[in-house]
């Protein structure tokens, strides 16, 4: 019985640990610009930046799709994109010129060892300082000492939404610790509550 008993205790504890990184698929912390009016986005480069590349493709597809519904392009990274950061920074802004993108959305998990979240007083998110001009972030987003993330690393899932105009940040969010894994097995609900995220933040609309 007392064998029971601890094994249940156990059992109950690892689950309150682990909820957390096993969570939910919503949208934990946002910001949005509030100094100037949101921009009205019609084609905007979804950017997966994680190593598995069916996970990307199928997440860039699926987002590709959900924005569709309101009247968004979504255009794919990977179809106008090298795997990495292989690109010199003229040429990338070439493409995305030539691709006449009014924005691009990344996505990015995150080790919460080696990153982390700034907040002002209150319990506000607020991005990270590197996080406001397109250019500086994407790079930083490849640095190898950021990318080198092992399946069972706790992360953070950001999604970061740029204009193209002033490669200005836009809307930014993120997850709640989770486990590399969990992300990749459940990339579509998390397309799902990102599209809807943005929806109920006035970014993007049916109208």
């Amino acid at each position: 019985m007392k064998f029971g008993f601890r094994a249940a205790a156990l059992l109950a504890i690892f689950c309150f640990l682990t909820v957390p990184l096993l969570g939910s698929t919503k949208i934990a912390h946002r910001w949005v610009l509030a100094d100037s009016p949101i921009p009205r986005f019609r084609k905007l480069l979804v950017a997966g930046i994680v190593e598995d590349y069916i996970v990307r493709q199928e997440f860039e597809d699926l987002m590709k799709k959900l924005l569709a519904n309101y009247g968004v392009e979504g255009v794919q990274s990977y179809l106008i994109l090298p795997p990495k950061n292989e690109m010199m920074e003229s040429e990338l802004r070439g493409r995305m010129k030539e691709s006449s993108l009014d924005g691009v959305l990344v996505i990015r998990p995150k080790g919460v060892s080696s990153e982390s979240e700034e907040f002002v007083s209150g319990g506000i998110y607020v991005p990270p300082k590197d996080y406001y001009t397109f250019w500086p972030y994407w790079n930083m987003s490849y640095d190898s000492a950021n990318s080198n993330i092992t399946e069972n690393i706790p992360v953070k899932v950001e999604f970061n939404l740029y204009s193209t105009s002033d490669e200005r940040l836009i809307w930014s969010g993120e997850t709640d610790t989770i486990y590399l894994s969990g992300f990749e097995k459940m990339r579509k609900q998390y397309a799902v509550a990102l599209v809807n995220r943005l929806k109920k933040d006035k970014i993007i609309s049916k109208k």
